[in-house]
């Protein structure tokens, strides 16, 4: 079955905790079906934003402050997606700061216990999340803090893809590594879904100045962080590609954000 919908569901069960029905699947080929999923992960980003978008109309009905408002819906999409991406950020940001070798600082990412440097990370992210949606809500309110939303997710899970694509395993013996990399219409697909999802979510959320500006400044950070993984640990692991989430979702939103400046 390789229907959008069957490999948006796929790439659904990859990311997140949504409970996916089995006749999705197909155990005989399931490497095969998870690495073909890679292309609808930005369509599973649309998903995963609209759901955390619920929370925004939800605490809009409550009338909740701005900032509580957007601190549960992060924390919404974070419940969806059990801080998978989260996760690879506080690894990284361990790794790459307390290792002074590449096979240290792949030693340090390994490791499930939490450094100073990965709590500052997810602290940091968290903080930029909530504060550029709390500016987008406040400059033009619930809907466009929706479609900001939905924007960033798709657009950083399309970059997962691009950058799982474009770096060699860092490690042989890592999940991305055992899977290998997308198919090459599945890395197609998710640049024209990413790019498209940013553009027309963050157009009719904020305008397409600000869409504009949130879409350079998240190919320049996927394309710094690329670099800096190469030389870091020589290419890409999971975590790396959960901290690329993040920091593009995160420069999305404060591109995105910058509506506020241009409005005031």
């Amino acid at each position: 079955m390789n229907s959008p919908i069957a490999e948006t569901a796929r790439a659904l069960a990859f990311l997140t905790r949504l409970p996916v029905p089995n006749t999705y699947f197909n155990d005989d080929d399931a490497h095969n079906e998870t690495i073909q999923s890679a292309g609808y992960f930005p369509a599973a980003g649309i998903v995963i934003g609209l759901l955390g978008s619920a929370a925004f109309i939800i605490t809009h009905i409550l009338h909740l402050p701005p900032a509580l408002s957007s601190a549960i819906a992060i924390i919404a999409v974070i419940i969806l997606t059990g801080a998978l991406h989260e996760d690879g950020l506080a690894d990284i940001a361990d790794g790459f700061g307390g290792g002074a070798t590449k096979e240290r600082r792949l030693e340090i990412m390994k490791d499930s216990r939490l450094g100073t440097y990965g709590v500052i990370a997810v602290i940091s992210s968290l903080l930029l999340r909530v504060l550029a949606l709390t500016a987008i809500l406040q400059a033009s309110g619930v809907i466009a803090a929706c479609f900001a939303m939905i924007s960033a997710n798709a657009a950083s899970r399309g970059a997962m893809v691009w950058m799982w694509s474009d770096l060699p395993p860092a490690r042989i013996d890592g999940v991305s590594g055992q899977l290998g990399k997308p198919h090459e219409n599945a890395v197609s697909i998710a640049a024209v879904m990413g790019l498209g999802s940013a553009l027309i979510f963050g157009v009719l959320g904020t305008g397409f100045i600000s869409a504009t500006i949130a879409i350079v400044l998240s190919v320049m950070i996927m394309i710094g962080f690329q670099k800096l993984c190469m030389k870091m640990i020589g290419g890409q692991t999971g975590d790396t590609l959960g901290a690329c989430q993040q920091l593009v979702e995160i420069t999305m939103l404060v591109g995105l954000a910058s509506t506020y400046a241009i409005t005031i």
